[in-house]
């Protein structure tokens, strides 16, 4: 076992480090793991920011979140890095979750309450995160954005492929003219350039 401070009050050895794969607890279909720093102590009162990394259309979510545990020592981050299993609305099913939406399943409304349980776990820094995705989770990271800007700090959005415009003149999802009849919110300009964003 690793020399944590306070082990075993709230926190096990697998809530440290490269953590085991937890079960979301607003659908249980939905796993996540994280990357914890090795100064994380369970009695101290360091902040950490959270760090989302969303896996592309391979589903590799442990590969990104291992590869951002270096990024995580180095800048104090803890990362989080959901799953979105494929065949979850219908067999064959790829890239629903890119699109955040699908009949009644909200993927945004399952990483929002992935972060509120870390929120819980750990003593996370504010409410807003970075966001980072690569192929389909620069998708979902592109239009998460348009949805919740509120909610991010930065977001790194990578080879999206298929993107949605801030084009007020086509629908959704090429543009979001009917964005608030899809989402239940309009977009807010405002909010969004107060995201740092880099896309590639």
């Amino acid at each position: 076992m690793r020399n944590v401070s306070g082990h075993g009050k709230r926190l096990s050895y697998y809530d440290f480090g490269h953590t085991t794969v937890y079960a979301s607890r607003f659908d249980q279909r939905f796993p996540y793991c994280a990357y914890v720093p090795d100064d994380y102590d369970e009695d101290g009162d360091k902040t950490y920011p959270l760090a989302v990394i969303v896996h592309g259309t391979e589903r590799g979510m442990l590969a990104y979140r291992d590869a951002f545990a270096d990024f995580a020592e180095q800048n104090g981050v803890i990362v989080l890095a959901p799953l979105f299993p494929a065949n979850i609305c219908f067999p064959g099913d790829l890239s629903s979750y890119k699109m955040l939406r699908q009949g009644d399943l909200h993927y945004d409304a399952v990483l929002l309450d992935m972060v509120e349980e870390m929120r819980e776990r750990y003593r996370i820094r504010g409410d807003r995160v970075l966001m980072y995705g690569f192929s389909g989770g620069g998708h979902f990271t592109h239009r998460f954005l348009f949805l919740h800007p509120e909610r991010l700090l930065a977001a790194s959005i990578g080879a999206p492929g298929v993107v949605t415009l801030l084009d007020f003149d086509q629908d959704f999802w090429v543009g979001v003219r009917d964005f608030e009849r899809v989402f239940g919110k309009n977009v807010d300009l405002d909010a969004m350039r107060k995201v740092a964003v880099q896309m590639v």
